[in-house]
């Protein structure tokens, strides 16, 4: 094997695998990447097992080839290169040259055989517009849980839908909880749906197309399969096994009886609860909002006797006071997901879970559970 390829590029596909390379070394075909170089182009693929990725890019290939290398140390000496053309060249199965201007490089490799078997998704195939992707995730991805005892709740749920009752047109949902807080983004789907799909896409996989996403604005295709969930894009495929198990009910959660109406500007509240939080408990991150007519004083205090207090004009229909505690981070997650100038709550008690949404927009919807302040 044998190949020339500028450096910005050769880069830019490294970058690309580090995050999904396992560093633990548990297996140390983990740490390693595999690469190919056939018909014009250089193919990467890395993979810890629950998550793999896929991508390509154009070199001028003098002898085609394959061999296993460690991802980490590659990136680590590309990225240091001055701009200018890099050429690898395989001398025997475990040996890699690597050549840049002045520079010259002797790296290990590693049997081929060994590496571990990339999977493929088998399932029908959808067609997602970048944008409506890129949205769904940014908007549910905060409130996945991190415990690992429920596991089903370590991801996002991925629901394909057909026409229902409420709604004579397909959709796709996302959804994701950790108890604290829901987020659920739904969408009307392009394309016919006779029957519902849903899977868990997981936390780590979550993260990586989120940094996919970020990369350009090319639409994507997915494949649903019952064990793994695929990406694809030009020059990148993700791939990712599914979390196995049943994701609750989160219908359950979304309260039904609130009636109690509270709207303000949106980033407004975000700043006032940024500013009051620093004074709040270490610990449960608690703020406290008290309403009265079309003033709400928001406040927070720490075991130091250190307080915080101010006040922001509201929109509040009732005439009764009413003052609620949330964990300040979770209210923060939720007005940072939310691209509105004003947000809407709506209560039910203060002991119960609080609505919050866009009410220009009925899209996208946020169940926070309140707390002892």
């Amino acid at each position: 094997m044998e190949f020339h390829i500028q450096k910005e590029a050769f880069l830019k596909a490294l970058s690309r695998i580090q995050t999904v390379v396992e560093r633990r070394n548990t297996m140390t075909m983990l740490g390693t990447a595999l690469l190919e170089a056939r018909d014009g182009r250089i193919t990467l693929s890395a993979t810890d097992m629950e998550v793999s990725l896929r991508t390509t890019c154009g070199a001028e290939i003098s002898r085609e080839g394959t061999m296993a290398l460690n991802a980490k140390t590659m990136f680590e000496i590309v990225r240091e290169l001055a701009p200018t053309n890099v050429i690898l060249r395989m001398e025997t199965e475990s040996r890699l040259i690597l050549l840049a201007g002045r520079a010259r490089f002797e790296l290990a490799g590693f049997p081929v055989a060994e590496f571990p078997k990339i999977p493929q998704a088998e399932g029908e195939r959808f067609q997602f517009d970048h944008d409506l992707l890129a949205e769904m995730f940014g908007k549910t991805h905060f409130a996945m849980s991190s415990d690992d005892s429920r596991f089903t709740l370590n991801g996002v749920l991925f629901q394909l839908s057909p026409p229902t009752e409420e709604s004579d047109s397909p959709k796709v949902r996302m959804v994701a909880t950790d108890t604290h807080r829901l987020a659920m983004v739904e969408k009307p789907m392009l394309r016919e749906i006779t029957e519902l799909r849903e899977v868990i896409i997981p936390k780590k996989a979550v993260f990586e197309m989120r940094k996919v996403l970020e990369e350009d604005q090319e639409p994507l295709e997915v494949i649903m399969g019952t064990a793994h969930i695929q990406f694809i894009k030009p020059e990148l495929t993700l791939i990712s096994k599914l979390v196995q198990g049943r994701f609750p009910d989160y219908r359950r959660v979304i309260p039904s009886q609130n009636n109690i109406r509270l709207n303000m500007d949106r980033q407004e509240l975000d700043s006032v609860v940024k500013r009051i939080s620093v004074l709040s408990h270490e610990k449960s991150r608690g703020i406290r909002m008290n309403v009265h007519g079309t003033m709400m004083k928001i406040s927070s205090n720490n075991p130091e006797q250190e307080a915080g207090e101010e006040e922001i004009t509201v929109q509040f229909d009732s005439q009764d006071p009413f003052a609620i505690g949330f964990n300040a981070r979770y209210l923060r997650d939720i007005l940072t997901a939310m691209e509105s100038s004003e947000v809407r709550f709506v209560f039910h008690d203060d002991q119960s879970p609080a609505l919050v949404f866009d009410p220009n927009r009925n899209d996208a919807l946020f169940v926070l559970m309140p707390m002892r302040v």
